[in-house]
């Protein structure tokens, strides 16, 4: 479901609204307007709109769109909801004058109606005309917010440079502080803000809102501030939805549907609050309630893309495979249920791996954690990654792979992406372990110790020998770029960088694995039990490892040192080397590249990457015709986890013919959580089964074959009947030979196996 908003938002819009654009005036967020030089009219009629006054506002509002001045027109039709009139309005004024302040209310108009980009661009035009047009400046600075912090910073810092009075640039200075939890000098700032209202004529709806926010992060009651908000206008469902927002960057997606729904009790045509509220409740599996919040979301503001694609979502939903397994322990003591749903289309070939490693995942994780799961555990698996994405963040073409939502994870399945890029079953594994780690701490742990936990429990745990660090983390490892612990959060909420949350991800696993290795698995469990009662991470970290925060960084540091400083100080050589050995097999001096290769692995032996001294190696010895030191090269690949499917077949192959059956079946398996689609490697890894007598793993294979065959399904279905017999299941596997004998009638081995059933069935 690709461009979801050019191909299905618009043709809704005009089955739907057939007329002028209009949206409900007390729909969107209410805007307030820091201009000096706004028009007095217009302020009037801020004024009933801020104390929600709806009618007198609209009413106010209505007379000045007959005003002899084209911007006080288009603001009021802006107001008004009336989009088109608005946007005429302002296109046409704009092209007649160069007033700053109608690209910046038309900028306003795309902003209101979520086009980011377009209000951006008109924003920048309006600073052509005056670099420093104050409103113009804080419009792009809330634009930027929404996607990239860094530069809207900046752009707030240089508009208090010049007035460090300015009340608007201080609340969304006060936004930014409280994304990244410095809730104390979110409280100075807002304060100096609030100081500087009256010349605006601009009540302190939004101050008290983030102040509720801050009172949120600090672990106290909201009740305060959102009376003194309320007291000023009724109808601000923005006290509510303002700190649930800060609920969501924290995990704590429950406690976020309870402010959202106050958020729609207060002011029912809040649109936001109840797309925000839908998408919320379906991240918490409540698909009914999801429906008829975004539903309403829809009526109200049918220009919001995230609204669209929601809806789109859900009708999708409706089309998924849901199938539901129970677990036990070894005991036979039930741990729970999970709930699986896939796209119908590949469900016969992943419903079975996806069952299986929710069930090891559940019954280990139990037991790392101490910990039972109390609601079934929700797993989606999507084959179109704008899917995904729409699923997770209401947007496609995100750059995630999977994201959990306490019980509720989702994911993209492998089909979602090319053959390899990414090994499905790590990340079902990673994103179930979130769900024990968020879910037994009541989901208060920091973002890193939960993402680094998941890491940790890849790297030790999880389907995948892997522990290749990115040059990028190499590099900051080198550099010392690595973010101290009080600030790790950073790097996954507003990073300031590209590429700095993979590095955040990475350094938070290695944390993890440092803690677990310096002082065993349970001071991670002894930090987990802290945070699930608030404990500040310095007390956390001082009650579980005997370290302050700059002793565990130091710590930290010196065992990196220790176990990557000489590579990380010799990527400079690696990379020149990996550059000569590529000029080798150019060439074609296969002695030189066999070297170079073999001197690239010896320097990072965890680099299972495409291109790595493994791949050198393995091209030059073939070259060489030296087989056999080219399957000993790939094997030694295999250990440290390489999983490209290409690579992965040819070594079953190669293990194949040379005797070495059982190795055979391990890559076998590995290759199954990278790429399980393949045909030749369902039906060996089935006959395995069989030959072992595991009728559930040779089921599994089967079921999986007969779903990717393209062509003959005999084979599969005579796997199952053999399957049913060593389960002594004789009514079955006849069933499952007569499917095999209707696809192919003179498939032998299934009429000997029907003969043998029924010679059985007669000396019965």
């Amino acid at each position: 479901m690709r461009h979801l908003f050019t191909q299905i938002a618009f043709s809704k819009l005009l089955v739907v609204l057939s007329g002028a654009l209009l949206i409900c005036p007390a729909a969107s967020a209410l805007q307030f307007q820091f201009d000096l030089t706004r028009d007095q009219d217009l302020k009037e009629c801020d004024t009933h709109r801020y104390h929600g006054r709806s009618n007198e506002a609209i009413e106010c509002y209505e007379a000045l769109s007959g005003n002899d001045d084209d911007l006080v027109r288009a603001e009021a039709e802006a107001a008004l909801g009336n989009v088109r009139a608005a946007n005429r309005l302002f296109r046409d004024a704009s092209e007649i004058s160069d007033n700053p302040a109608i690209k910046t209310g038309w900028g306003n108009l795309f902003l209101g109606t979520h086009q980011v980009a377009d209000a951006i661009a008109l924003y920048r035009e309006a600073l052509l005309y005056d670099p420093q047009h104050h409103p113009a400046r804080l419009g792009l600075a809330r634009a930027l917010t929404d996607t990239f912090e860094g530069e809207a910073r900046r752009e707030l810092a240089e508009i208090l440079k010049d007035d460090p009075n300015h009340p608007g640039a201080l609340i969304q200075m006060a936004r930014l502080e409280l994304e990244r939890k410095n809730t104390a000098s979110a409280r100075r700032v807002l304060d100096s803000a609030a100081r500087y209202l009256e010349p605006y004529q601009v009540p302190p709806l939004e101050i008290y809102a983030l102040h509720a926010a801050a009172d949120l992060l600090d672990d106290k009651s909201i009740d305060s501030w959102t009376r003194k908000a309320l007291d000023i206008n009724p109808e601000y469902g923005e006290v509510f939805s303002i700190p649930a927002h800060f609920y969501i960057i924290t995990y704590r997606y429950r406690e976020a549907v309870d402010l959202y729904q106050s958020a729609v009790k207060v002011d029912p045509d809040f649109a936001i609050a109840h797309r925000d509220l839908g998408v919320n409740l379906l991240r918490v599996n409540d698909v009914f309630g999801a429906r008829y919040h975004l539903n309403r979301a829809f009526e109200l503001d049918p220009f919001d893309v995230q609204t669209v694609n929601g809806l789109r979502l859900l009708d999708g939903l409706d089309e998924m495979r849901i199938t539901f397994a129970d677990v036990d322990d070894v005991n036979g003591d039930p741990l729970g249920r999970v709930i699986v749903r896939l796209d119908e289309e590949e469900a016969d070939a992943l419903e079975p791996y996806v069952i299986d490693m929710s069930r090891r995942a559940m019954q280990l994780f139990t037991e790392r954690y101490d910990f039972k799961l109390k609601k079934p555990m929700v797993v989606e698996l999507y084959h179109d990654h704008d899917d995904f994405g729409v699923r997770t963040v209401s947007t496609p073409g995100i750059g995630l792979l999977g994201v959990t939502f306490g019980y509720l994870t989702a994911m993209d399945s492998p089909k979602a992406r090319a053959p390899g890029e990414f090994h499905w079953g790590s990340t079902l594994w990673h994103e179930i372990a979130h769900v024990f780690t968020l879910e037994a701490t009541n989901h208060l742990l920091p973002r890193w110790m939960s993402e680094g936990l998941s890491v940790y429990e890849e790297w030790n745990t999880g389907p995948l020998p892997d522990r290749m660090l990115s040059f990028a983390v190499l590099e900051a490892i080198r550099d010392d770029t690595l973010l101290p612990i009080r600030k790790l959060d950073l790097g996954f909420v507003r990073p300031s960088y590209e590429g700095q949350v993979q590095v955040s991800y990475a350094q938070a696993g290695l944390l993890c694995d440092f803690i677990a290795s310096r002082f065993g698995h349970d001071a991670l469990k002894a930090l987990l039990n802290a945070f699930s009662h608030r404990v500040p991470v310095e007390n956390a970290l001082q009650s579980a490892v005997g370290m302050d925060a700059e002793g565990v960084d130091a710590a930290f540091k010196a065992h990196l040192d220790k176990r990557y400083g000489e590579l990380a100080n010799s990527l400079d050589d690696y990379q020149l080397i990996s550059r000569e050995a590529q000029r080798a097999i150019e060439n074609e001096d296969w002695p030189t590249a066999v070297a170079l290769g073999e001197d690239l692995i010896e320097r990072y032996p965890e680099n299972i990457a495409r291109g790595s001294g493994y791949d050198v190696v393995d091209v030059a010895l073939l070259e060489l015709g030296d087989t056999d030191a080219a399957l000993a090269n790939r094997w030694q690949w295999f250990e440290f986890g390489g999983h490209d499917p290409e690579h992965l077949q040819k070594l079953i192959r190669e293990l194949r013919a040379g005797g070495r059956n059982d190795d055979a079946i391990a890559v076998m398996k590995s290759l199954m959580w990278v790429m399980p689609y393949t045909t030749e490697e369902h039906a060996w890894l089935g006959e395995y089964y069989l030959a072992e007598n595991d009728a559930q793993g040779a089921l599994r294979e089967f079921n999986a074959l007969l779903a990717v065959a393209d062509k003959d399904p005999a084979e599969a279905y005579l796997g199952r009947a053999k399957a049913a017999l060593i389960n002594g299941d004789t009514i079955s596997a006849r069933d499952e030979v007569l499917y095999a004998l209707e696809v192919s009638p003179f498939y032998r081995p299934a009429q000997k196996l029907l003969l043998d059933l029924h010679t059985g069935i007669q000396q019965q």
